[in-house]
């Protein structure tokens, strides 16, 4: 919260009034939505010179009976078609040298398929990026 508001990002969430709940492995669900969110702030450029306003929106909806969804969309770069296709594999970045290891979507992916979830993305240049986590209500730990 406090790199979102230093970098001038609003974030929103939108959820349920009775959120849905997942039983599951708290630090590993912690490593992933941090893993996304960091992502996603990341995306985000802010010229000082426009009246452009970074954005996360976070949503989570009961998908089903067994699945609970958390979405998390950002308004930043997006990540261009030729590489949407890698983002999940180990040591694949597009960030500068140094300011990443390639491995944050890599271990993202490994945590929610083990927990028995699904993470996909769609993106848009210039538009943003969504993350799609499904996970069952009581996760196979």
């Amino acid at each position: 919260e406090k790199e979102a508001t230093y970098r001038s990002i609003t974030i929103d969430f939108n959820y349920p009034e009775e959120p849905p709940t997942v039983v599951s492995d708290r630090a590993q669900l912690q490593q992933v939505f941090l893993n996304i969110i960091n992502n996603g702030i990341d995306a985000i450029t802010h010229d000082k010179n426009e009246s452009y306003v970074g954005e996360l929106i976070i949503c989570t909806w009961q998908k089903n009976e067994n699945t609970v969804a958390v979405k998390i969309c950002d308004n930043g770069c997006g990540i261009p078609a030729e590489n949407l296709k890698g983002i999940f594999d180990p040591f694949f970045s597009t960030k500068a040298r140094g300011k990443g290891t390639g491995l944050g979507l890599s271990i993202t992916y490994g945590i929610v398929e083990k927990l028995g979830g699904k993470v996909s993305v769609e993106s848009e240049v210039n538009q943003g990026t969504a993350f799609t986590i499904e996970l069952p209500r009581t996760s196979n730990l």
